[in-house]
């Protein structure tokens, strides 16, 4: 997958599973304020990007990870893309 069609990607399953516009998803966006605020919710954040690039992730993939800019990278990094 190139990096447009891996951003937009990420754009589009992030939105849906966070349950907003995917235009809302800039790189300095909280994501905290759009609802990625419980384990819950960071457990189906995870489950979804995992599906959509068929890899998996360690548990704590997501500590620290507050933007969606450092979510992106994370994801970039872990594929090695």
């Amino acid at each position: 997958m190139s990096a447009p069609d891996l951003d937009e990607s990420l754009r589009v399953a992030i939105a849906r599973q966070l349950h907003v516009p995917p235009g809302e998803l800039t790189g300095d966006r909280d994501l905290g304020t759009l609802g990625l605020d419980d384990e819950e919710a960071a457990v189906g954040l995870l489950e979804a990007v995992e599906d959509l690039l068929d890899v998996r992730f360690p548990d704590d993939f997501l500590d620290g990870v507050e933007t969606y800019g450092q979510l992106t990278s994370a994801v970039r990094i872990a594929i090695g893309a």
